[in-house]
């Protein structure tokens, strides 16, 4: 019982706060929201380079990773864009499938765990087990202009 009632009030936790930063019809619309946010100059280009499920076998189509490409602009932490050994940054993040859409939940919050409960307790939206985008499969092969 106690495991129950701590695990839902973890995942309906941070469902909230990450409905509160925002919905988005697409975890790809997320990605893009929180590419938007890290910039204080936006990027000249953007690039979803992978954006599917996270589970190799497609058991959690409500839980995506995405990773984009951005070249130019400004990060909001003033770092520059890339690390020398190219010249564009990689983000990577998590997005979860509720039922009202997709919302942002970080690294640092499980998300993997809030998608495990999500769907236990009945919050999962349907997700998708079809990626949109996988890595690779673009024309560019991944970061290439």
């Amino acid at each position: 019982m106690l495991v129950s009632l701590s695990s839902w009030v973890y995942t309906a936790s941070h469902l909230r706060a990450a409905r509160a930063a925002g919905v988005f019809a697409s975890a790809e619309d997320g990605m893009l929201a929180l590419i938007a946010k890290g910039y204080v100059i936006q990027p000249d280009e953007i690039q979803i380079v992978q954006a599917g499920t996270n589970s190799f076998d497609g058991s959690s189509p409500h839980v995506w990773y995405v990773t984009a490409c951005v070249w130019g602009g400004e990060r909001a932490d003033r770092f520059a864009v890339g690390n020398g050994a190219h010249d564009y940054d990689q983000p990577g993040s998590y997005f979860l499938n509720t039922k009202e859409g997709w919302v942002h939940v970080s690294e640092g919050a499980f998300p993997e765990l809030v998608g495990f409960w999500m769907k236990a307790f009945g919050m999962a939206g349907p997700g998708s087990a079809q990626a949109t985008h996988e890595w690779g499969s673009s024309p560019r092969r991944g970061c290439v202009r």
